[in-house]
């Protein structure tokens, strides 16, 4: 923590904090619902704003994230980020912003409930000023944006759940920097936002840099090092396919089910301790692959799979799909039988930027006969 203000009690611990050092019930740890590290509200008319404050608050509210009521505005954070959370106090201590750990029993989880956050009376700062403010300090302004909105992935970094504006400001502003944000669609309302080559990355690396080691838990979460793990995701789809030129009953139309299992490699995220969130595997997958083939013929679908829609080829379709947005993508299993599978490890992310499809799909998708028929024609002229 930054300063001695920031130690409430049980070791400079929150009751939150400390229920997980030492594995105990929260509802045995606190004593009231809130806890207020100071007391001392001071009337003051809404400040004049210095560049930092200017561009925390400006990117707060840009995400959505700067919260209000009739009384208080509010950034809460989770308690794995608690020292940034007293960072951005320490930075906004002129607006009077004070952190409270609230503590409230909720009947649905049947269990207390903590929420973590930082509040000014509302009379410090108007929100019509910060929502016109130009900003001030970009490199900060971003790094807010990704330790709130982003997530790696082989060194890919990708930032989701923001609206249309702000993609298109801080697209905008990022070419400044010679940075590349690519929109990645899921769905028409979802979508990822990737910086686009592995150089874009180490762009935006340098660009953020002096706050890596400013900011609490963003190189942390980004670029340390941390344990590497395999995580796994199952869905089901149902396509009829026929093999072409095959002897056996699967030259006729057939239907079937395939059950494919999507699996991730990559790094532990210290501040979720997730190495990916399969939520995000699965409405990936879902709306990529699943709804482009369930209940559809695969050889009528998609035009490398027309010739030979095997198992071996539609894992390298699948994955060809799902590699520029899930770069940490380890293995395909697909199961064509409950006693017939194929297992596919294809390129990495930026291998297939480089070399593009597989050519072993691409035979009858670029076949043309054109330029030898006009040849035909000139010999025998």
């Amino acid at each position: 923590m930054s300063s001695d203000d920031n130690k409430i009690e049980k070791e400079g611990l929150t009751n939150l904090e400390f229920s997980f050092k030492y594995s105990i019930p929260i509802e045995s740890v606190v004593s009231n619902s809130k806890k207020k590290l100071n007391k001392n509200l001071k009337e003051h008319s809404k400040r004049a704003l210095d560049d930092d404050q200017s561009t925390i608050l400006k990117a707060y509210h840009d995400l959505g994230l700067l919260e209000s009521n009739e009384k208080e505005i509010q950034i809460y954070e989770e308690v794995r980020k608690l020292n940034y959370l007293f960072w951005l106090k320490d930075k906004l201590k002129a607006l009077d912003f004070e952190f409270t750990e609230e503590n409230l029993y909720s009947e649905d989880s049947h269990k207390i409930i903590t929420k973590n956050y930082i509040s000014t009376p509302k009379k410090n700062i108007n929100l019509l000023d910060i929502k016109s403010l130009n900003i001030p300090n970009f490199p900060l302004y971003m790094a807010i944006i990704l330790l709130n909105k982003a997530h790696i992935s082989k060194e890919f970094i990708y930032i989701q759940n923001i609206d249309k504006l702000l993609y298109e400001n801080i697209s905008k502003e990022l070419l400044k920097f010679n940075i590349d944000l690519k929109k990645l669609a899921i769905n028409q309302e979802l979508s990822l936002y990737r910086f686009n080559t592995l150089k874009d990355c180490n762009k935006l690396k340098i660009l953020i840099s002096k706050y890596l080691a400013e900011i609490p838990t963003l190189d942390e979460k980004f670029f340390s090092k941390s344990v590497i793990s395999c995580v796994t995701k199952k869905l089901v789809f149902d396509s009829a396919h026929f093999i072409t030129d095959h002897d056996g009953k699967c030259k006729n139309m057939h239907g079937g089910r395939y059950n494919i299992e999507i699996s991730i490699k990559d790094r532990i995220d210290p501040l979720t301790g997730f190495v990916i969130d399969y939520s995000l595997i699965k409405n990936i997958t879902k709306n990529l692959v699943i709804n482009k083939f369930d209940h559809k013929t695969l050889n009528l679908t998609c035009s490398e799979l027309a010739w030979r829609s095997s198992t071996e080829f539609l894992a390298i379709v699948i994955w060809e799909i799902l590699i520029e947005y899930l770069p940490s993508l380890s293995k395909i299993k697909i199961f064509e039988t409950e006693t017939s599978f194929c297992e596919f490890e294809g390129c990495s992310l930026e291998e297939f930027q480089k070399n593009g499809p597989s050519e072993i799909l691409s035979y009858f998708k670029n076949l043309s006969r054109n330029n030898e028929k006009k040849e035909d024609l000139n010999i025998a002229g």
